[in-house]
């Protein structure tokens, strides 16, 4: 089958197209032709050698696609069955793993890491990790390869760990990336009032198509100006998808008292962060890994519904497309996501 390899880290050259062998199957696996493979920041930061990743490995951890083959042992999955799987590989047998908090049990392998992802036709994966589609509704089956890393992510923020309330202020940075546009239109579900902030003039536009209240175009500072939408309080929340470069403005902008929910961060190195504020504040400050089953069914069904529009673009299973894809990616000019579609 047709693969795009990372043979070693690096600059974009080390992704390789190839023809690989076709996966095989072990008990309790189940065999998918990818109908959609998101590329996540994550993906950049493991072929830059971030991410401890194997060598060589077929990255991607976001896919969706149609179950072609079922391994002995497989329980509640067909043939034809569509699904969208969590981005990571748990031990249903630990007693560490259990239910909601799947994401931080010890030893969980990270798919497009420490086990071949989806920048290829077809994957493998147990079926324990999948969740159905079922009717896909208006909703292309690409468009659910992203359910579990960028929509199941932000409920787990907003609602799991942020306890978001309707009427809320929240404040979204990077709110034109793969999370950020996708974190507006989950906050508008769930009935808060959202403030989105981004660089570009132009991408502010596109921003504001998706419902949000306000958008905030800046180019060092945007806390002042956040400040001053919410009458000098502050939002009661912060999703925080950029990390590093954002996150000393999230903390000067947020209410007392308030959440600041890190999903991303897009410069690995060690930050400064100033800890007078976090006290001063009583800021609640939560690091947020991905999401459990709970958080990605609920994804599914918020796009099933059309209550999330999806904002991507589709590329063909070709290496010179996938480069061009990391490279935006890492310079911020990514509007939504990118999808492989084989």
């Amino acid at each position: 089958m047709r693969a795009v390899i990372m043979s070693r880290v690096g600059d974009v050259s080390v992704l390789e197209e190839r023809e690989v062998d076709y996966p095989r199957l072990e008990a309790g696996d189940v065999l998918i032709k990818v109908r959609g493979c998101g590329l996540c920041y994550r993906d950049t930061l493991a072929r830059r050698g971030y991410m401890r990743a194997k060598i060589p490995v077929i990255p991607g951890h976001e896919v969706s696609g149609e179950i072609v083959e079922v391994g002995d042992n497989v329980l509640g999955l067909s043939r034809g069955d569509l699904v969208s799987s969590l981005i990571y590989v748990y031990d249903p047998r630990s007693s560490e793993c259990r239910e909601d908090s799947e994401n931080i049990c010890r030893g969980n392998m990270w798919i497009g890491e420490d086990l071949d992802g989806c920048y290829a036709e077809y994957i493998k994966l147990p079926y324990w990790i999948l969740d159905k589609i079922g009717d896909p509704g208006e909703t292309r089956p690409e468009a659910y390869s992203f359910a579990a890393c960028v929509i199941g992510t932000i409920i787990r923020a907003l609602k799991t760990l942020g306890e978001a309330k309707r009427g809320e202020y929240v404040l979204v940075t990077g709110a034109s990336g793969g999370v950020g546009i996708h974190a507006v239109q989950v906050a508008k579900s769930l009935g808060l009032k959202v403030i989105a902030v981004t660089r570009s003039e132009e991408k502010a536009k596109l921003i504001k198509g998706y419902g949000v209240d306000e958008v905030i175009v800046y180019r060092d500072k945007f806390s002042e100006d956040v400040r001053k939408y919410t009458d000098g309080r502050g939002p009661d929340i912060v999703v925080e998808t950029v990390g590093g470069p954002t996150l000393d403005q999230s903390l000067r902008a947020v209410s007392r008292g308030g959440r600041v929910l890190v999903i991303g961060n897009v410069d690995p190195k060690p930050q400064q962060v100033m800890l007078g504020l976090i006290i001063l504040k009583e800021i609640r400050v939560l690091g947020v890994l991905n999401s459990t089953h709970r958080e990605l069914r609920e994804a599914i069904r918020l796009l099933r519904e059309g209550l999330i529009k999806p904002v991507y673009k589709t590329i063909p299973l070709d290496v010179n497309y996938i480069r061009e894809a990391h490279q935006i990616l890492e310079s911020g000019g990514a509007f939504g996501r990118f999808i492989i579609t084989p």
